[in-house]
């Protein structure tokens, strides 16, 4: 039980707990945002919300939104990068669009690549991409995004 108490302090684990949490938060806004812009839209404008134009444009703006809470969350409670001067946010929101943009590219080349040339199911393929995506997302943040310049290491906060 000891044991179990010093791994739950640890700050490693805590680091993943809370980059998991972010992660949950981040789909559910991408989710909200989508379901309530193609629907609220929809409405607004009588057409369908499976309606392709308004589909494209609305997961567009799931997808920018969801990746600015991202930002935000990974670097004020996940890798504790304090400093918002200008110059560091220069640096650090195109690093974590391009990463988050390249991951996109990967999802769906490797889905794509899977179900067509491999004959995997659409399904599997995604959960397998979506693991793949975080991990990449995960260390990207961690040792390219938000390390330090002056160490190379993050001060852990408790």
């Amino acid at each position: 039980m000891k044991r179990l108490k010093e791994l739950l302090r640890s700050p490693r684990l805590r680091e993943l707990f809370v980059y998991g949490v972010v992660g949950a938060l981040t789909t559910a806004i991408n989710y909200g945002v989508y379901a309530g812009g193609t629907r609220g839209l929809a409405a607004l404008l009588g057409i369908a919300p499976d309606h392709g134009v308004l589909m494209l444009a609305v997961k567009i703006l799931a997808w920018c939104v969801s990746v600015a809470f991202a930002f935000w969350a990974n670097k004020k409670y996940v890798f504790f990068s304090r400093d918002w001067s200008r110059a560091t946010l220069r640096r650090e929101i195109p690093s974590f669009v391009s990463a988050r943009v390249l991951s996109l590219v990967f999802d769906a080349a490797f889905v794509e690549l899977t179900v067509h040339l491999m004959g995997m199911n659409d399904l599997i393929a995604t959960l397998i991409a979506n693991v793949i995506v975080i991990v990449l997302n995960y260390f990207a943040s961690k040792f390219w995004i938000f390390r330090s310049r002056d160490t190379g290491d993050r001060e852990v906060q408790k």
